[in-house]
């Protein structure tokens, strides 16, 4: 699958951002100052350098470097860190890790390599299969709350990790300017002007 097609398969992007029960995120300007947060720390906080390696490894192959920019260019990974280590509920954030754990366990069962330490191929290999198991919609707070206290799963968090690097991918302002071309300040609203 090509960016075109990946981008294409996300026309129900605006559906998907507000299911994003783990964090909260309310408007633009709060990812924006996550952002330059992320941007400005001097190094991750809470995710470890095997993690680190596994959750951008997920993220450049859902949004490798092409002829716009790719996820580890407008550094998902150090805003992810910051959601977790500032944002997210204890809870959540270790099932999040318990996540990415899982797809290491999985990755290092069949290609005998944790995820980041894997062969391009090889976890390319692994993300297809994950991605076989997504249902094309976050799971809700009650399917979520039903996973409470049992292991999470590679594809559950698959499913955790593509989430949150989708919104941190589109919540940039490299993103925001150059491939959506949103504007990162709304113009100025001028109500009652006569024509």
């Amino acid at each position: 699958m090509d960016r075109r097609e990946f981008l294409e398969s996300l026309a129900g992007l605006s559906a998907l951002l507000p299911g994003l029960t783990l964090l909260p995120l309310r408007d633009a300007a709060f990812a924006a100052e996550l952002h330059a947060r992320a941007q400005a720390a001097p190094g991750l906080r809470t995710l470890t350098a095997e993690l680190d390696a596994t959750l951008s490894g997920v993220a450049d192959i859902l949004l490798p470097q092409t002829d716009t920019v790719g996820a580890s260019a407008v550094g998902v990974n150090r805003f992810i860190d910051l959601l977790l280590t500032e944002a997210m509920l204890e809870l959540d954030r270790d099932r999040f890790i318990e996540g990415l754990r899982a797809i290491d366990a999985d990755c290092q069962a069949s290609h005998g390599a944790p995820f980041g330490a894997a062969t391009r191929a090889q976890q390319e290999t692994v993300v297809r299969g994950l991605d076989a198991h997504l249902t094309g919609r976050p799971p809700t707070r009650a399917e979520t709350a039903a996973l409470a206290g049992k292991p999470v799963s590679a594809a559950h968090g698959y499913a955790l990790a593509k989430q949150l690097v989708l919104l941190a991918y589109f919540t940039s302002e490299p993103v925001a300017r150059e491939l959506i071309n949103a504007p990162i300040i709304p113009g100025r609203y001028d109500g009652c002007v006569s024509t």
